[in-house]
C-alpha cells in the first residue's frame, strides 16, 4: 500500500496503471509517433527549412487576406484554400532544400511577391487575377500600372516584410551544425501534398472545371485564394475550348428572335432626317457625366463642350445617364459596348482572348456605305490588343503611338491629348488623314485623363485652390485638360467644308473612379458633385435628332442609337435599344448584374431580357457566332 503524508491509504492500483493501459498508451504513442515521423521526418523539417517554409506560409496567408477580406470572405470556407496554400507554401520553400545558401530563398519570395502584388492591385480594378495571355506580355503588364498602380496599399508592403523576415532567420547560429534538408523526403511530402489536393479539386469536378464554375458565378473573386495565383493560371493553360451545346444555341437563337421583336415594338426613329456622309467618334478616356456643365470656384471643368451643348446651331444630342457597363476589359470593353453593341465577357479581358473574332461593328457599317475608317490614338499596338481589335472592328488606317511625335507625355512615355490632337489635326490638314470630298469613319481615343489622372503641373490648364481630396482634384484636372485639347479639335472639325455631313459623337469609354467613389463621396465636396453611379456621357453634335435625354442607358445601346442616327442599313443592330426610338428602356444593366434605373412601364420579361444579354453576349463571344 501506498501511505500519503494525509495518512489515507491509497490502492497501488489507483496510483499506477495497470501493464495493459500501459501497453495501449506506448503502441498509441509510437503510432503517432509513425504518423508524425512520415509527415514531419526530422530529416525534411531542419530548422532552416521550418523557418522558410513557415514564411513562404505567411506569404501565401497574407496574400489571401488582402485579397479576399475587401471582396468575398468565401473564399475562407473552402477547404482548397488551406490545402492549396500548404502546397503552394512548400513549392516556394525549395530553395532551402536545393541551396546551402539563403540568398535564393529571399530571391524566390520576393519574385512571388511582385507577382501577387501584381494581383492584388490588379483584383482591386477589376475584381479578377491576372489572366493568363497577360504574362507573356510583360510590356502590356506593365503598361497597367497607370491604371492598376493606382490600387497600390501599403499592406502590401507586409509581404516583402515577410520575406526579409524569413532570410534573417534562416541564417543558423552556427551553419555548420545545420543539417541539409533531404530532397527526397521534400519529394514525398509534396507529392503527398499535390494527391490531396488533386482529390479535393476532383470531388469538384476538377480543378479547370471548378476554377471556370467559379469564375462564372457570384463567387467568381475567390478563385485566386481557393486555387492560389498558380493554380488558376494552370487551370487556364487546362482549359480546353469548350463546345456550345444544343441548348446554349437554342437559347442564344431565342434571345435573339426576342431581341427583333422587342426592338421592333420600340418602334423605329422617322426615316426623313438627313443622312450624314462622315463619323467623328472621341473616345475620352475616363469620363465621366458630372463634371460636364460643372462649375466649381466659378471655372467651368468642361468650357469647350459646355460651349457646343449651349450653342443651337450644334444640333446636339445629349444623354447624361449612360451606365458605364465595361468590365475587366476597361477601354477595350467599351469600345466593343458602344461600336459593336455588345457585352465584354464574364471574366477576362475580350480583347486579350477574342479580338480575333469576327465583329460586326460602326466601321464596318461605314465602310459598307463606301466610307474610309481611320483610328488615331496615342496607344501601343499591344495594349489591350489595340491593332488586332480595330482590324477586326474594321479599321484599316491606323495610326498609333509610333505615327506621332512624343516629346510631350503623361501617364508614363502615354503622348499627351494636346499632342495627339494636335498632330491628328495636322495630318487631315495635309490630307493624309481624311482628304476633304473622302466618306470617313474617323476614331480618336484620348488617353490623358487615364488613371491616376496626373498631369504634369506645367501642362496643367485649371487651377484650384479648395482643400478636395487629391484623387478627386486631380481627377478634376485631367478633365479639364483633355477639353482644351478635344475644344480645339471640334474647333476644327466646324471649320472644314464638309462639317454639314459630318457627325460627332464623344463619349466616355469607362467610368473613373471605380472603388474611389465611395471614399471621394464622403467627402462634403465629393458628395457635392460626384453621382453615385457609374455614368458617362453621350454626346452627338451635328445629329440629325437632337435633344436630350434624361432617362437611364447603357452603354450597349450607344451602338443602335449611332446606326439610327447615321441611318445606316446594317444588319446587326446589336444587343441593346435605340435611345432615339419612339420608346426605349429607362434602365440598363451593370456588368456585375445590377439592374439601374427605371424599370417601370415595362414588363419583367424586359428587364430578365436586358440582364440575359450580358450571357448571350459571353457565348457570341466565347463560341465566335457572329461569324454564323
Amino acid at each position: 500500500m501506498v501511505k500519503p503524508t494525509t495518512g489515507i491509504e491509497i490502492p497501488t492500483s489507483i496510483v499506477q496503471p495497470s501493464s495493459h493501459i500501459m501497453g495501449l498508451y506506448k503502441k498509441k504513442n509510437i503510432f503517432i509517433g509513425a504518423i508524425g515521423r512520415l509527415m514531419f521526418p526530422e530529416a525534411l523539417w531542419t530548422r532552416r527549412f521550418l523557418v522558410a517554409w513557415i514564411g513562404c506560409l505567411l506569404t501565401v496567408v497574407a496574400f489571401d487576406l488582402m485579397w479576399c477580406l475587401p471582396t468575398n470572405p468565401r473564399a475562407l470556407a473552402y477547404a482548397g484554400t488551406y490545402i492549396n496554400g500548404i502546397l503552394l507554401a512548400t513549392v516556394l520553400a525549395l530553395p532551402a532544400v536545393a541551396s546551402r545558401r539563403q540568398w535564393p530563398q529571399l530571391v524566390v519570395l520576393l519574385l512571388a511577391d511582385c507577382v501577387l502584388a501584381a494581383n492584388l492591385m490588379y483584383g482591386a480594378a477589376f475584381y479578377s487575377s491576372i489572366p493568363l495571355g497577360a504574362y507573356p506580355s510583360v510590356a502590356s503588364v506593365l503598361d497597367f500600372t497607370g491604371a492598376v498602380g493606382t490600387r497600390f496599399s501599403w499592406w502590401y508592403l507586409v509581404l516583402p516584410a515577410i520575406a526579409v523576415a524569413t532570410f534573417l532567420l534562416m541564417q543558423p547560429a552556427d551553419e555548420a551544425d545545420e543539417p541539409r534538408p533531404n530532397i527526397i523526403f521534400y519529394t514525398l511530402t509534396l507529392g503527398a501534398l499535390a494527391l490531396l489536393a488533386g482529390f479535393v479539386a476532383m470531388a469538384c469536378g476538377g480543378m479547370a472545371r471548378h476554377v471556370a464554375r467559379l469564375r462564372s458565378s457570384y463567387n467568381g473573386i475567390v478563385a485566386p485564394v481557393v486555387y492560389t495565383i498558380p493554380g488558376v493560371l494552370i487551370a487556364e493553360s487546362l482549359e480546353v475550348p469548350d463546345s456550345i451545346s444544343p441548348e446554349q444555341q437554342k437559347y442564344v437563337a431565342s434571345w435573339g428572335r426576342n431581341h427583333v421583336a422587342m426592338r421592333s415594338a420600340m418602334g423605329e426613329p422617322a426615316d426623313t432626317m438627313a443622312r450624314r456622309d462622315n463619323l467623328v467618334i472621341i473616345f475620352w478616356e475616363s469620363l465621366e457625366s458630372w463634371p460636364i456643365g460643372m462649375k466649381v470656384e466659378g471655372k467651368e471643368l468642361t468650357p469647350n463642350l459646355n460651349r457646343m451643348l449651349r450653342d443651337s446651331a450644334m444640333r446636339s444630342f445629349y444623354a447624361p445617364r449612360v451606365l458605364s457597363q465595361a468590365a475587366a476589359g476597361r477601354t477595350s470593353d467599351g469600345q466593343l459596348l458602344a461600336l459593336a453593341g455588345m457585352h465584354p465577357t464574364r471574366s477576362g479581358a475580350f480583347a486579350m482572348t477574342r479580338s480575333g473574332n469576327r465583329f460586326h461593328t460602326l466601321p464596318d457599317a461605314m465602310k459598307q456605305q463606301g466610307a474610309k475608317t481611320y483610328l488615331l490614338s496615342g496607344d501601343r499596338p499591344w495594349r489591350w490588343n489595340a491593332e488586332m481589335m480595330a482590324r477586326s472592328f474594321g479599321i484599316d488606317h491606323i495610326h498609333l503611338r509610333d505615327s506621332w511625335n512624343t516629346s510631350e507625355r503623361i501617364n508614363g512615355d502615354t503622348p499627351s491629348d494636346n499632342a495627339v490632337i494636335s498632330q491628328a489635326i495636322a495630318k487631315m490638314q495635309r490630307g493624309e488623314v481624311w482628304p476633304d470630298g473622302e466618306k470617313a469613319y474617323v476614331q480618336i481615343n484620348t488617353l490623358s485623363g487615364h488613371a491616376p489622372f496626373k498631369i504634369p503641373a506645367e501642362l496643367q490648364t485649371i487651377s484650384l485652390d479648395g482643400g478636395y481630396p487629391a484623387r478627386l482634384r486631380d481627377y478634376m484636372t485631367a478633365v479639364h485638360y483633355t477639353d482644351q485639347a478635344v475644344g480645339r479639335l471640334l474647333d476644327y472639325l466646324r471649320q472644314r467644308p464638309d462639317w454639314n455631313r459630318t457627325m460627332v459623337v464623344v463619349t466616355g469609354d469607362h467610368e473613373a473612379l471605380s472603388h474611389w467613389r465611395s471614399a471621394l463621396r464622403s467627402d462634403a465636396s465629393g458628395a457635392r458633385m460626384i453621382n453615385p453611379e457609374e455614368y458617362v456621357p453621350l454626346i452627338v453634335l451635328n445629329a440629325p435628332i437632337a435633344g436630350r435625354r434624361a432617362a437611364v442607358m447603357g452603354q450597349i445601346d450607344v451602338y443602335p442609337t449611332l446606326l439610327d442616327q447615321m441611318g445606316l442599313d446594317y444588319g446587326w443592330r446589336g444587343m441593346g435599344f435605340s435611345a432615339v426610338a419612339e420608346r426605349s428602356p429607362a434602365f440598363a444593366v451593370s456588368h456585375r448584374g445590377r439592374i439601374v434605373g427605371d424599370t417601370s412601364g415595362f414588363g419583367s420579361n424586359v428587364a430578365r431580357h436586358v440582364e440575359d444579354a450580358l450571357t448571350v453576349s459571353d457565348l457570341i463571344l466565347r463560341h465566335d457566332l457572329l461569324e454564323e
